[in-house]
């Protein structure tokens, strides 16, 4: 009697063991199934957004502000524009482009804890992308919670070339290079319109002055019978004028 009271106390020890081996074993499994699937999840949205940004002909996110929606143009009409955005309940990362419906970059398995996009404008180069990621295995059980945090920059790696007009979000809101930051020059096989709406025909039409840097050029004029004719002026305001090849 007495040896089996001792088999059983023996058993019921090493039973108490195994049992705890084992519940460490299972949570230990749960945790890094949770883990394994966050991290799948969190790199291929990483990897997405990195290829987008790097494959676009423009970021169109307002600069220093973060928002959840990247928004970028490309080339494609059938993927402009590209935005990656999170939806209102954070439950999941969305692609949609082009006029093509919004496809989920995560599943039901994850939610999305955070999701931020800022730009940075970096004079004389491209902009940068700041993306602030992080992503939580959809579980109430507290041992098969996992979460996985990503952060990167990422920048445009070719100049932008597009294919259709390129246009502002409202008129008259936007500008093309500015007094400090200025193009260098500017390619036009059309006409060019400034200030009010061009006529139908004109070349250029201004609200504001045309001013020319030297006296050696200025406005070329075509006669009736085709003789070109460029307007000066004289250092005591007469106008003049000289023939020149025509444009």
């Amino acid at each position: 009697m007495v040896e089996v009271l001792i088999y059983a106390a023996v058993f019921a020890v090493s039973a108490v063991f195994l049992v705890q081996i084992l519940t460490t074993v299972t949570r230990t499994q749960l945790k890094q199934t949770s883990a394994n699937e966050v991290n799948a999840e969190v790199s291929f949205v990483a990897e997405t957004i990195q290829r987008l940004v790097r494959e676009s002909a423009l970021v169109e996110n307002d600069a220093g502000v973060a928002t959840s929606t990247l928004r970028l143009r490309t080339t494609a009409s059938s993927t402009d524009p590209t935005l990656v955005y999170v939806d209102a309940s954070s439950t999941a990362i969305y692609l949609q482009q082009g006029s093509q419906s919004a496809v989920p970059l995560t599943d039901d398995k994850v939610t999305v804890g955070n999701f931020s996009i800022t730009k940075f404008e970096n004079v004389g180069a491209s902009a940068v992308v700041q993306v602030d990621l992080t992503l939580n295995y959809n579980t109430s059980a507290e041992q098969s919670k996992a979460s996985q945090t990503w952060r990167g920059a990422i920048t445009r790696v070719s100049a932008a070339t597009f294919d259709s007009s390129i246009l502002p979000s409202s008129d008259g809101s936007l500008n093309l290079g500015g007094s400090s930051s200025r193009w260098q020059d500017g390619y036009f096989a059309g006409s060019l319109g400034l200030g009010t709406s061009p006529v139908s025909g004109a070349k250029i039409k201004s609200t504001g002055n045309v001013g020319f840097t030297t006296s050696t050029v200025g406005l070329v004029l075509v006669s009736p019978n085709g003789t070109c004719f460029q307007l000066g002026i004289s250092n005591v305001g007469i106008y003049t004028t000289s023939t020149v090849t025509c444009p």
